[in-house]
């Protein structure tokens, strides 16, 4: 608090504006010694929204960064009154986010105080009691008096954070604090094929250094395998950590012994939740018994709805994964991190992981809720992809009739490729009761046909009489026009054990015919031509993906907020990010290849394919093209624009990316990502990513994300990889003169250069920014000095590289105008046999062979260091 009462202009308030802070939460990262203090300010006693700082102090006292969304002029910008009551401002929200109208609203607690913090019941749109308090909203008019609520939004996957004026129930401010992948997006990537094939190196084998000898075992598909698309299951034992997990996994009162012996514990709690009601459906948390062994059949042939407790196993295994890891890297108890027992080591506990498998809210998405305060409960909700590119995923084959294309049931087992032929069909009218069926059914199996529509009774009971009947599937001839509907129902008794599927009005009326002319078998069956419906909860990089949203949010400015705001908001790539490092294989995935997010779901074949992202991920600019100026409207390729926030936030992956595998040049690839950030350029990278987190603050953008990520490492390794860091961002144009503006995603400028402690000009060339002429297609001598001969093994990868440049401006522009992409660094090589050489002095002598078809152009010549300190120089060219 002194230190930014110290310096109000800094941050562009008064120090009036300063006059009443407060702490919203503050702790130290062990591993580095660093103290995040996570300031609220305030105004009459009432909090700002929205107005925070976050000032990380080191070991020594000193202030080693502040991220802030302080507000100015607090005195003479807030009005408004509490003329509403909590209720009433719910009932205003409700109104202006279009829920259902609230029954029974009332107040089930009120504390004293300015904000009269009050509970308000669920009252029928909120799946969770409805927290309100009193505060200052900020408007483009000034600060207004306002009720801030959270509704847990019962009829669809929203978390809000609202903000109604207290005097006229206007909705001023609404965040959803549910993070949606963007259905357009994947609905636009998902005929996406493979483009490339990676090299095969050496494999990682990551596991904790730590195991907790519970004897529990599972079949999953194991760190690092992405998906079946890397290779089979495993049976994994004893994998949680001591540090992370002291009990195991399975545990949640801190003694030993486990209190589940289900997909459930300290961390997560795992279940299928195949009916959209925020509940396990019934009995669908997978069981391992005693011995806690969770080991369950899988036939990637088949459909999803076949294997759900491997998948949901799955799921529970890689959500305690990730909550081990990222606990070796600082999102522990004191800075939020999710767990039901704390085991007394700092912040709030009761915050477990409601991971929902095959979750019916969807298809082709996942989503991940943080309450802001530690302590709320978040939930993850992962789908079902069903292939709807390849058309209907199930038939109804008649004999000597033909076969018809079939959707398919949440509440029932999946048609299995052998099908059901020679079975009989029946019609049963509505299929409602055992009555409607014929007093006499066919011996040996038979097929059930009824009607659709739900006004006489639900798809799912009529599945449960046909079941009871005898029936070994049932097919529900639709009652309406337009494609055969999903079938649905409440999963609160046994699953239904045989295939239930729809046909449209359409093709069940020939059916029906069919059995109305006589005698007529058929079957019942997985379309031979679908790959078979997928389930997310089998792709690693979707599950730690949403997972991230959760780290993010409970980091970026402390828990007790969600911060995460504006057009340049990185949550999205943050969570690329840490999926795609986390997974890290060399025998997959390489700096110059091409890593697609989330081919598993998409249908792809590998890694390398493209993903549900605007681009795969590769340090090679011509794969990913991606620059800063590349967020701006119209400013991606063809004139587009990135979608926000996952198109933009995959450009701040792009970056992230690049900076590990240069980190990984310098110090090499561990891979166990449990060892410790100094093990490994995988893992400091990691480790810096995750610090940054904690550094930057409110409402952060690229230039302030990149700003705490060099904090972290000035604090951490005493500014080592500064040059590495700065040079990884410069290259994708957030250098040093890099300009965010706001978090608006057209006002920031793009700049190439680095850090100037981190640049050098060549001996004899004019200093930057001179151009010095050379001769289009001449050899130019490339001369640099060092304090002793290094030997010539000194380069970084890509090193030395040349880019084209305005001969004006020395900007790194397109000469068509476009901004993505933007000249890509050309690979800069040596006439005839020559090469790089060095003398006993430790002068370096880089012989560049320029190219011909220059002339007339200008260049920018970059050398990297191994440390990544750079030799720069521009460049004109004139014809020989």
């Amino acid at each position: 608090m002194r230190y930014l009462r110290a310096h109000p202009a800094d941050y562009g308030v008064s120090a009036a504006d300063l006059s009443d802070l407060v702490v919203s939460s503050s702790y130290t990262s062990r591993h580095s010694g660093v103290t995040h203090v996570n300031l609220t300010q305030r105004h009459e006693d009432l909090e700002v929204f929205g107005a925070t700082a976050t000032v990380n102090v080191a070991r020594d006292g000193s202030v080693v960064f502040v991220g802030d969304t302080l507000e100015s002029g607090l005195a003479g910008k807030a009005s408004g009154g509490a003329s509403l009551g909590a209720v009433e401002a719910v009932e205003a929200a409700a109104d202006a986010l279009d829920l259902a109208d609230p029954k029974n609203a009332k107040v089930m607690s009120r504390s004293g105080g300015a904000a009269q913090r009050t509970v308000v019941s669920e009252a029928g749109i909120s799946d969770q009691p409805i927290p309100a308090k009193l505060g200052w909203q900020p408007t483009a008019d000034g600060l207004r008096l306002a009720w801030q609520l959270v509704i847990d939004d019962s009829s669809d996957a929203h978390l809000w954070n609202a903000a109604v004026d207290a005097e006229t129930g206007k909705l001023l401010n609404a965040d959803d604090w549910t993070t949606h992948e963007n259905a357009e997006e994947v609905a636009s990537n998902l005929g996406r094929s493979v483009t490339s094939k990676s090299t095969t190196l050496s494999p990682a084998s990551p596991g904790t250094n730590n195991p907790v000898q519970d004897g529990s075992s599972y079949r999953v598909l194991a760190a690092p395998t992405e998906s079946p698309n890397d290779g089979p299951r495993t049976l994994v034992t004893n994998p949680a950590d001591g540090t992370a997990s002291p009990y195991g996994w399975h545990d949640t009162n801190g003694a030993a012994g486990a209190e589940y012996t289900t997909t459930q514990g300290n961390n997560v709690h795992a279940y299928q939740d195949q009916d959209n009601n925020n509940a396990p459906d019934f009995g669908s948390s997978p069981e391992g018994g005693a011995n806690l062994n969770f080991d369950f059949p899988l036939d990637l042939a088949e459909h999803a709805q076949n294997y759900r407790d491997a998948a949901t196993a799955n799921l529970f295994y890689w959500n305690n994964i990730i909550h081990d890891v990222t606990y070796q890297y600082g999102f522990d108890e004191a800075s939020g991190n999710f767990q039901t027992n704390n085991y007394g080591r700092g912040g709030t506990g009761g915050d477990y992981v409601r991971a929902e498998a095959a979750d019916g809210g969807g298809t082709n998405n996942a989503n991940f809720s943080t309450p802001a305060a530690d302590g709320g409960t978040p939930r993850m909700q992962m789908y079902l992809w069903p292939g709807t590119q390849f058309g209907d995923p199930n038939q109804v084959v008649v004999d000597g009739v033909g076969s018809f294309n079939a959707s398919y049931s949440r509440f029932s087992a999946a048609p299995t490729v052998a099908g059901l032929p020679g079975h009989q069909f029946v019609y049963a009218g509505t299929g409602c009761t055992a009555a409607a069926y014929p007093a006499t059914l066919p011996s040996g199996g038979w097929i059930s046909v009824v009607d659709g529509g739900t006004t006489a009774c639900t798809y799912l009971q009529r599945a449960q009489v046909a079941q009871a009947a005898g029936a070994k599937a049932v097919v529900i001839a639709h009652n309406a026009t337009g494609a055969a509907p999903v079938l649905t129902g409440a999963m609160t008794t046994a699953p239904v054990t045989i295939p239930a599927v729809a046909v449209t009005q359409a093709d069940g009326a020939a059916i029906k015919a069919a059995i109305a002319a006589g005698t007529v078998a058929g079957s019942v069956r997985k379309n031979p031509n679908h790959p078979g419906i997928r389930d997310g909860d089998l792709d690693a990089g979707v599950i730690l993906h949403e997972y991230t949203h959760g780290i993010s949010n409970r980091l970026t400015g402390g828990p007790g907020v969600n911060c995460l705001s504006g057009d340049e908001q990185m949550g999205e790539g943050w969570s690329d990010y840490v999926a795609l490092t986390l997974l890290l294989d060399p025998k997959f995935d390489t700096a110059d290849g091409q890593r697609g997010m989330g081919p598993y779901v998409l249908f792809q074949d590998d890694r390398s394919g493209a993903g549900i992202r605007p681009r795969p991920y590769s340090r090679n600019m011509d794969i990913q093209p991606f620059t800063y100026d590349s967020i701006k409207t119209g400013g991606w390729l063809n004139g587009t624009s990135l979608a926000a926030p996952h198109g933009i936030g995959h450009g701040w992956t792009s970056v992230l990316w690049d900076m590990t595998w240069n980190l990984i040049d310098r110090h090499g690839f561990n891979p166990n990502i449990y060892d410790p950030w100094s093990s490994g350029g995988n893992n400091l990278a990691l480790q810096l990513v995750i610090d940054g987190l904690k550094i930057q603050g409110c409402g952060p953008g690229f230039v302030t994300g990149r700003n705490a990520i060099i904090a972290a490492d000035a604090a951490l390794t005493g500014g080592e990889n500064a040059c590495i860091i700065w040079g990884s961002f410069a290259r994708r144009g957030l250098g040093y003169s890099a300009v965010q503006g706001t978090t608006n995603r057209n006002d920031n400028t793009e700049a190439f250069d680095t850090h100037p402690s981190c640049r050098g000009d060549f001996v004899g060339r004019g200093a930057q920014p001179a151009l010095n002429t050379v001769v289009a297609g001449d050899a130019a001598p490339m001369k640099f000095r060092l304090a002793a001969n290094r030997g010539l093994d000194i380069l970084a990868s890509g090193s030395p590289y040349s880019r084209l440049v305005d001969c004006d401006t020395l900007r790194t522009v397109n000469p068509d105008g476009s901004v993505t992409p933007r000249p890509t660094p050309v690979a800069a090589r040596n006439p005839g046999g020559s090469h790089m050489s060095v003398n006993a002095n430790g002068q370096y002598n880089y012989p560049w062979k320029t190219d011909p078809s220059w002339a007339g152009t200008c260049r920018e010549f970059v050398l990297t260091l191994d440390n990544g300190f750079q030799y720069r120089s521009y460049f004109k060219f004139i014809a020989g």
